[in-house]
């Protein structure tokens, strides 16, 4: 007793003519006609009687008729429903991102593409870098975006696939008031000198300026610590302390010269990657592809 044999009931009862059903199931008038008996001998008892020339239900067929709409509307309302997702008219999507893609990349592309799919609803969860790592791994998130070193190459062991969506150069950043406002260059040994802004545990820019003050033999002054990007320029914006940013985070200030930048003495490839990674493994859903095209998309675009 499947859905279609169920449905050429419900259209019998509206219809009346075998015709005129299988041109509504765009089918040939015998399939119509065979899933009719085919109905009856699984059920064991007449449904359909022929009365000139129209077809109509028996008092079996009239008992069977209330939960063939049922059953069948129930469907059609199923299908939508999962329909709804493959078309992106509904969906709920988990993303990870440390601070700095959290706060400078994901927002233009979240916004741009719930305009496309105003259905779609997207949960952004910003934790330090190591933790945005973890929780894709954990299978706690659907996508996880991060900084990470140009250099790297993905590791096609790893559970995860790793994409290069964006280049960024790290600098020096200070305020205009600053000692180092009026320099054209600094060293090492004069960064060590001041106090450092630097970012919170397990964040990618921290490990990245302590490996850069490691490779150059000196020890950052580390006076405050914060997991905001924001708070961080904040402080730096304060005139006492300097830190280390990417290009794109620092736009806006370089321009209104509420902060400057210099490039960091010594460092001989300055730039990082931001990344998109996703299970590598596991089938993903429709509305977690999309997105990833979308942002395939937006990079390829600039």
């Amino acid at each position: 007793m499947n859905l279609l044999k169920l449905h050429i009931l419900v259209l019998i009862e509206k219809l009346k003519k075998v015709t005129d059903v299988a041109r509504e199931l765009d089918m040939k008038q015998p399939t119509v006609t065979f899933h009719m008996k085919s109905l009856e001998e699984e059920l064991g008892v007449a449904l359909f009687e022929t009365k000139r020339g129209r077809i109509w239900l028996t008092e079996a067929g009239k008992a069977l008729y209330p939960y063939a709409v049922k059953m069948t509307a129930m469907a059609q309302e199923a299908r939508k429903a999962v329909q709804d997702y493959a078309d992106l008219n509904k969906g709920r999507l988990h993303i990870g991102a440390d601070g700095m893609m959290g706060s400078y990349v994901l927002p233009e592309l979240i916004s741009g593409f719930c305009s496309l799919h105003p259905g779609v609803q997207i949960e952004l969860n910003v934790t330090p870098t190591r933790l945005v790592k973890e929780r894709l791994l954990n299978q706690e998130t659907d996508l996880a975006f991060y900084y990470a070193e140009a250099e790297g190459s993905p590791d096609g062991q790893k559970p995860v696939k790793e994409e290069k969506i964006s280049i960024d150069r790290i600098e020096l950043i200070f305020s205009g008031t600053h000692a180092f406002a009026g320099l054209k260059s600094v060293t090492q040994k004069l960064i060590a000198q001041q106090f450092f802004a630097q970012h919170g545990e397990g964040a990618f820019m921290t490990d990245y300026s302590r490996a850069y003050a490691a490779a150059s033999g000196i020890h950052l002054w580390e006076r405050t610590a914060a997991d905001s990007p924001e708070i961080v320029k904040n402080m730096v914006r304060s005139g006492e302390f300097i830190s280390l940013f990417p290009l794109s985070g620092i736009r806006e200030e370089l321009a209104s010269g509420a902060l400057r930048s210099l490039p960091l003495p010594g460092q001989a490839d300055p730039t990082v990657t931001g990344v998109l990674a996703y299970h590598a493994d596991q089938p993903a859903s429709p509305v977690c592809e999309r997105f990833i095209q979308y942002v395939r998309e937006q990079a390829e675009n600039g």
